[in-house]
């Protein structure tokens, strides 16, 4: 008998991890990221002030990966957005399900919104979403960041630990990150080469924080006061590449960030 394809779920966080699933099984490098991700990885974000409803599904695939990825979405019923996808391609792709109830937004080996996140060797880590830190970056890098973009930033520095080195670093006597640990070194080397980033990064971690205090996540392992400032610690003492250097003496004089348009679909 043969076994019919998965069909899509009724509840979009039930989606995404059966999405991530099928992924893992196929040994895609393919991860979940936005909104959902968060609620899959912050138990604060799931009940109290911050939950919220979903309308879409967003991935970071690499560029391999993308044809069978594809093919996943495909299987379980969603349906391409033909003329965007023929035009986007190479960058992003977009899918609707077939009743309307929620778009799948993929975006191919980086995340360019006001910065660009290089995402490339970072798409096969454990889970179905991205690393942590990555997952932070996502957030601190939007220089226009709204109320829920804090909010997931600071659930996830409530739910989770810092660790000072990468993410299962095989160095012999390395400090490594866990799983479900923020991995500072990948957090400093990112925003250690762009002196644009780490700006934006800044004055998004310090937003953070006044949220947290304004509203504190429910049920927090961490004050996210405290996780802050160990971030900027760590931000402020890791090395900086000479292009961040060169940049850093220019300053705000000129524009650091992009102003990403809406794509319409």
């Amino acid at each position: 008998m043969t076994e019919s394809p998965p069909r899509i779920l009724a509840d979009i966080r039930d989606e995404a991890g059966s999405i991530g699933a099928e992924v893992a099984a196929a040994g895609l490098s393919a991860r979940l990221l936005g909104g959902v991700a968060f609620w899959l990885r912050c138990p604060s974000v799931r009940s109290g002030p911050f939950a919220r409803d979903y309308a879409d599904l967003d991935f970071a695939v690499a560029k391999t990966a993308s044809q069978p990825f594809r093919a996943i979405l495909e299987g379980r019923g969603y349906l391409p957005d033909k003329f965007f996808n023929g035009l986007h391609g190479a960058t992003r792709l977009y899918y609707g399900a077939p009743d309307g109830q929620w778009s799948v937004d993929i975006v191919i080996d980086e995340l360019t919104m006001s910065h660009r996140l290089d995402l490339r060797g970072q798409l096969d880590g454990p889970g179905p979403t991205l690393s942590p830190a990555d997952l932070l970056l996502t957030k601190l890098q939007v220089w226009e960041i709204n109320h829920k973009d804090l909010e997931d930033a600071a659930c996830l520095l409530a739910d989770h630990g810092l660790a000072a080195g990468p993410l299962e670093a095989n160095t012999a006597g390395a400090s490594t990150a866990g799983a479900d640990e923020i991995s500072l070194a990948r957090v400093t080397a990112v925003l250690g080469a762009d002196w644009g980033f780490c700006h934006t990064a800044e004055r998004n971690l310090a937003k953070v924080a006044e949220l947290a205090a304004a509203e504190p996540p429910p049920g927090a392992g961490h004050d996210v006061a405290d996780q802050v400032r160990a971030v900027q610690a760590a931000i402020e003492a890791a090395p900086k590449s000479r292009a961040w250097r060169l940049r850093s003496r220019i300053g705000e004089r000129v524009k650091w960030y992009e102003t990403p348009e809406e794509v319409r679909h």
